[in-house]
């Protein structure tokens, strides 16, 4: 009981530190002592990344590695763990291409002005790519896009899709996707309903009761295919002057058909839009080069990927610092410490910070992976956040016993 309460005036002093403001302008409320991650309801974000089995010695352990360090804030973890996609991938500059955002921001709006359909891609572990779409969509709104479809939009067969449910809310909610999880893609979201963009998912609906092809590519092939059509019904649905975005994942905005040795269609799933509709859609790759310069610019696609998509956005590679992907810091954030006592505390945690007139069903602000003693920081820009900590789900090794004994 002693201990309790201790930790309670701890937190309460912590509290009332943080609210009477310092130069940053950032004002933190400290909710409580750690709480377990199935009190948030979305325990399964909160394990320490890890491969499953199947996948331990396949290419693609590093990155599911990364994305689960992204989703929980340390791409410098992410960058640790092998990813290919914090290191450099150049591409020859563009002739006459624009270089700095403004100026790719500006071709890009002057292109899609002429488009019907834009879609632009990110990585799913690059938090920058998202920082990006977010710019874009500014840009874009003012030319008729107004609706805004994406991938991590959960799609629900034969129900109201969650995106729609929470419509009227200024506020993405954790349950809407699983990439919205992500704080930066909680800020694109944020930024996409309070310009007044309407939300649409496109994904293949789950049906964990239908049959689903055994082959790999029959799979794939499966997925692009009712994703173009999902995103046909939201073209029909629009008025004659409204315009889509849609944002991917890496190759789906490959546009260039597709075809398998024997002849089968192996298109992605902008390819089979533009076969299905008629339209060519402006395709923006931010995946494909990176690391050219020391900021951002438009690069060519040469031999590797030409036709494939129309606008290569090449971004530089980021350092980190506390932690952070430092890109983060050049609009506005502030390095902000982890309040006492959870920057004392002898566990793991999970800090997340919501907006204060949030709920906690909202996606968070920011939120970060915190061992003892690490000198890990919030990453916020001013205003006022609740701030909690989660403890990880700790994952049993397969067959270990679930109770003692």
């Amino acid at each position: 009981m002693r201990r309790a309460v201790a930790l309670a005036t701890a937190l309460a002093a912590a509290s009332a530190s943080a609210a009477s403001g310092n130069e940053s302008s950032v004002e933190l409320i400290v909710e409580g002592p750690p709480i377990e991650a199935k009190a948030t309801g979305q325990d399964h974000i909160y394990p320490r990344p890890s491969v499953p089995g199947p996948y331990r010695s396949s290419s693609s352990a590093a990155g599911i590695l990364a994305q689960g360090w992204s989703m929980l804030g340390r791409e410098d973890l992410a960058a640790a763990a092998g990813s290919n996609e914090y290191r450099a991938r150049p591409c020859e500059a563009l002739a006459g291409g624009a270089s700095g955002a403004q100026e790719v921001l500006d071709v890009i709006a002057a292109r899609a002005a002429n488009a019907r359909i834009v879609i632009i891609n990110e990585s799913h572990e690059v938090t920058l790519h998202r920082d990006f779409s977010r710019r874009v969509i500014e840009r874009l709104r003012p030319l008729g896009y107004s609706v805004f479809a994406a991938e991590t939009f959960a799609n629900l067969k034969d129900k109201t899709d969650p995106v729609e449910e929470s419509a009227a809310l200024p506020y993405p909610r954790a349950r809407d996707g699983h990439y919205l999880l992500e704080p930066v893609f909680g800020e694109l979201v944020r930024s996409a309903k309070r310009l007044g963009f309407r939300l649409a998912a496109y994904e293949q609906a789950w049906v964990p009761e239908a049959e689903r092809p055994t082959d790999m590519n029959e799979l794939t092939a499966a997925r692009e295919q009712e994703q173009a059509e999902n995103l046909v019904a939201i073209l029909r649905a629009l008025g004659p002057d409204e315009k889509l975005l849609v944002h991917a994942g890496y190759w789906h905005a490959n546009e260039s058909g597709k075809r398998g040795a024997n002849g089968t269609d192996r298109s992605y799933m902008a390819a089979r839009l533009k076969r299905i509709t008629g339209l060519d859609p402006l395709t923006i790759a931010q995946t494909e080069c990176r690391g050219s310069a020391d900021t951002v610019r438009l690069s060519a696609p040469g031999d590797r990927i030409k036709g494939a998509f129309d606008i290569l956005v090449d971004h530089p590679i980021h350092g980190f610092r506390h932690g952070r992907s430092d890109w983060r810091f050049a609009d506005g954030a502030k390095l902000i410490g982890i309040p006492e006592p959870y920057a004392s505390a002898d566990e793991t945690l999970i800090i997340e910070a919501f907006a204060e007139n949030e709920p906690f069903e909202s996606v968070p602000v920011d939120r970060v992976w915190v061992e003892p003693g690490e000198d890990v920081k919030l990453a916020l820009k001013p205003g006022r956040y609740r701030v909690r900590a989660v403890r990880p789900v700790i994952l049993r090794p397969a067959g270990s016993p679930t109770t003692p004994g």
